[in-house]
């Protein structure tokens, strides 16, 4: 067919009109065919369109295209006798940067990879709302295997916990090529360079052309590409998420690019989940503690503080067992019930145990003893574990026995130890308490000071657990001491670390008058460490020091001779450690009696619990504020994608009206030749009829993302008159149907009555639908009353479901039918089940095949 010249200027506003929306390199060569001419594309390195042969003797014009290095040659070929003339040259020409620019967008996914990402796309939605609703780390990790999976179809995925050196496989995709759960269940993974580079980079770490030799690790030996990423929790490396795939040797782009953004999906829901189970540990733990140190103050019944004893530790510390046991005729006969201890320890905590030199020692001093390898001496195939063992002394014989026992089976951490130190502390408080208890009652004498202790340490315990500042706390302690023993001054010192070398006691906090200047100059510029023996028997041994009459050579301070006539200092501890010594000065000589050991020992105990609740409060207030800001980490990461997923609904509306826009131009210039080739004509409907059903996704996804933003408008709302609205809106669709409705009274909630409509609409609307291959179709329509919500049923007589995907009913874009079948756009249950999220409520479904199906959601009960 020859080609008149002027026929180029004639189709030239159709060619560039479809060059400019061409995208992928089918369309530049249909676009450049509207020349007459064929179209041959070749690359750079060779490859290509051959040259047609039945254009032979026809014009050949090369097209240049500018900037463009990877992008393909094109050359017209134009049929024999097709004159073109100077004009036509000029026009070819001007095609070079529309062909340009077409060619580039080519480089862009074209509608199949669109599909893909409009898939991942979906996932990536789903591993959000998934991980984000998880409150169980296996969970998380199960629900971001199936994420991944569908992320990057026939990865295998697998978590691994950090133990020790090594790791030890937690988590492996049911599709994985290799057997780590056999051979290795319960065995650490060690000495793996990939895994120790990908933990000290902290970053996503991709191995292209996976060495499964190399690596240490034969049975990976199907894989042909790896990629890691390690987790850290409070700044230690808590797991390490790997993903394989045996089908192709490097990472692209887009697979690294969703790799990195699923982990940090993973990563911010497990913080969350951290935290989260981090602050409710934490509160309940505080919560305990407090009740068990006000009822220490105010009851010395044995029992009744060994069991709150034993319950607060296990609400603090978890999986532990704890018995408590009192001395009695040198046996130790249990307090509390042992059934929560091992067997074997149990049977030995009468005798053996306490025969052993670091037991007895313990016991002795009144120390807690930690035995991080314990066995039964009896028994020799016993497995080992970790004990505390807490002894209480009572006139230097040990009187009671608080035991705990670790069932994990690993070391104590210094929380754990720390909080088993402050309540063996406490308890034995309390039996020192109840000792005096008897002592007053036979020495009426001494009732009057007994009292006036108790009520001082009862001010002392209320003041300080209102302060958190060490030195606020210890002032206050020493204010309550000299209020029960006036006739001196208070001190309290601690070790500092000179620059020049060597350590010097210094004062932090003082409280009373010295009386002796020298002596207030010699304290204030710093006391030698080890000349000092009031404070440094105190630091080392950690029992008090007591002179009734002061050695003037025990500190090396000749300014001591005047002023100072007896003395006390006591180790202060916090976690179990010493931080100060604390000390109380007489101007004269005092005999220091058993009720002013307790006095002061009550004092700084106090003191001490005081300092550990003040920093379990600052690390509170810590946790607290590391919580709300990943909590507005996530809700920022929300809004990211519930912004983005507006974006993409507007930009895809211009491709769909551009489709729909040319189907609408080829039907009218094909208008006579469509009757004859009902094939084409078919072909257009399809394209229209698809252009319209992606403009109805394209309002869902929008009206989805307006209902996560828009704004709640709560008030009253009939359920009873929303159904007859929505029954009045659906006459339309039961033209011609027999359909039975029944409708129960419906109660009055409070909510957002346009969203609620929305909710009942759309149930409805699918009762309706999916009913229409019944003669008689029936709907019912009923709630259920419960003390703190509403429950709202609808049901219909319809096809149903499988149950097994009812779970699926609620995401974007899920259907369990056929598109051909009924219609729809998949986002309508998903906006339903973000309105009830909004409202506090929930959302269920329940169904059979053929036998119909149940749609239930709640809503919580207000006023």
């Amino acid at each position: 067919m020859t080609v008149p010249a002027s026929d180029l200027l004639n189709r030239w506003q159709e060619v560039t009109s479809a060059l400019a929306t061409a995208t992928t390199l089918l369309q530049v060569r249909d676009a450049l065919r509207g020349l007459g001419a064929t179209v041959s594309l070749n690359y750079p390195d060779g490859s290509g369109d051959p040259a047609p042969g039945s254009s032979a003797g026809g014009a050949v014009v090369a097209l240049p295209v500018p900037g463009l290095t990877a992008i393909p040659a094109v050359t017209l070929h134009f049929p024999p006798n097709t004159p073109l003339g100077p004009q036509d040259h000029a026009l070819l020409g001007a095609l070079g940067p529309l062909i340009g620019a077409a060619l580039t967008r080519t480089s862009l996914p074209d509608s199949a990879r669109m599909k893909d990402r409009e898939a991942a796309l979906r996932a990536f939605m789903l591993l959000t709302e998934e991980l984000g609703d998880e409150s169980d780390p296996d969970a998380l990790i199960r629900s971001a295997d199936h994420s991944i999976r569908q992320l990057l179809p026939g990865v295998t995925v697998a978590f691994m916990d950090r133990v020790g050196s090594g790791w030890n496989l937690r988590f492996l995709s049911s599709n994985a090529q290799v057997d780590l759960g056999g051979p290795l269940q319960g065995a650490a993974l060690s000495s793996v360079p990939v895994l120790d580079g990908a933990l000290r980079s902290g970053q996503p770490t991709f191995i292209d052309h996976w060495d499964a030799g190399q690596q240490g690790l034969p049975l990976t030996l199907h894989y042909r590409a790896v990629a890691l990423q390690a987790f850290y929790r409070d700044g230690q490396v808590s797991g390490l998420l790997g993903v394989g795939t045996t089908d192709h040797d490097v990472w692209t782009d887009l697979e690294r690019g969703v790799f990195t953004a699923a982990c940090r999906s993973l990563h911010l829901a497990l913080s969350r989940l951290w935290h989260v189970q981090q602050l409710a540990e934490e509160r309940a733990a505080l919560a305990a503690f407090v009740s068990f140190e006000e009822r220490v103050l105010h009851t010395t019944d044995l029992l009744d503080l060994s069991n709150r004893a034993a319950e607060v530790l296990r609400a603090t510390l978890g999986d532990v067992g704890v018995a408590y046991l009192e001395a009695r005729q040198e046996e130790w006969v249990p307090v509390t019930p042992v059934t929560d201890l091992p067997p074997d320890l149990a049977g030995l905590l009468r005798g053996p145990l306490l025969d052993r030199p670091a037991a007895f020692t313990a016991a002795q001093a009144g120390h807690t003893l930690f035995l991080s390898s314990w066995d039964a001496p009896e028994e020799p195939s016993a497995a080992a574990r970790t004990l505390a063992v807490h002894v209480m002394l009572r006139d230097g014989r040990p009187a009671g026995l608080l035991v705990m026992a670790n069932r994990a089976g690993r070391d104590w951490t210094e929380r754990e130890r720390s909080v088993f130190r402050s309540v063996g502390r406490s308890l034995g408080m309390a039996l020192d308490r109840a000792a005096k208890d008897d002592l007053l009652r036979s020495q009426n004498a001494s009732l009057q000071a007994q009292t006036r202790s108790l009520e001082a340490f009862a001010q002392l315990s209320a003041d300080l657990g209102a302060q958190e500042d060490r030195y606020a706390l210890v002032r206050r302690a020493q204010e309550v001491a000299l209020s029960l023993l006036s006739d001196g001054f208070a001190t309290y010192f601690e070790p500092e670390p000179q620059p020049s070398g060597g350590t010097l006691w210094r004062l932090k906090s003082q409280v009373g008058d010295m009386r002796n200047p020298p002596l207030q100059a010699a304290v204030n510029a710093g006391l030698d460490f080890e000349r000092t023996g009031n404070l440094l028997g105190p630091w080392r041994s950690g029992n008090p020091y007591y002179q009734d009459t002061y050695d003037v050579d025990t500190d090396g301070v000749r300014a001591t001779r005047e002023g100072v006539g007896a003395s006390a200092c006591l180790p202060l501890l916090q976690g179990g450690e010493p931080i100060g010594v604390f000390c109380i000065v007489q101007y004269q000589t005092r005999h220091w009696t058993p009720a002013d050991h307790s006095l002061l020992t009550s004092v700084t105990q106090s003191l001490a619990l005081a300092l550990d609740r003040a920093r379990s409060v600052t690390e509170l207030r810590r946790y607290s504020a590391e919580l709300e800001r990943s909590n507005a980490a996530m809700h920022a990461a929300n809004e990211e994608l519930e912004a983005f997923a507006y974006s993409v609904s507007h930009d895809l509306r211009a491709p769909v009206r551009h489709i729909a826009g040319f189907a609408d131009l080829l039907r009218k210039a094909l208008a006579q030749d469509l009757d004859r080739n009902p094939k084409a004509a078919r072909a257009l409907q399809i394209i229209t009829d698809s252009t319209a059903h992606m403009n109805e996704l394209i309002d869902a996804m929008l009206n989805l993302s307006r209902t996560a933003r828009q704004e709640l408008h709560v008030g009253p709302v009939d359920l009873g008159e929303l159904v007859r609205g929505v029954q009045a809106d659906l006459k339309p669709d039961l033209a011609g149907r027999s359909v039975q409705w029944r409708v129960s009274a419906l109660p009055t909630v409070q909510g957002d009555a346009a969203l609620l409509r929305q909710v009942l609409s759309n149930l409805m609307g699918n009762a309706v639908k999916y009913t229409a291959r019944r003669a008689d179709a029936l709907i019912e329509v009923w709630a259920e009353t419960h003390p703190d919500r509403w429950t709202v049923h609808v049901r219909d007589n319809g096809v149903g479901f499988d149950s097994r995907y009812a779970h699926k009913l609620f995401g974007v874009f899920q259907r369990l039918h056929r598109p051909e079948e009924f219609g729809g756009t998949g986002v309508g249950l998903a906006n339903v089940r973000r309105i009830l999220s909004r409202h506090g409520g929930s959302w269920a479904a329940q169904g059979a095949p053929d036998r119909g199906a149940t749609f239930s959601f709640t809503l919580p009960r207000t006023g």
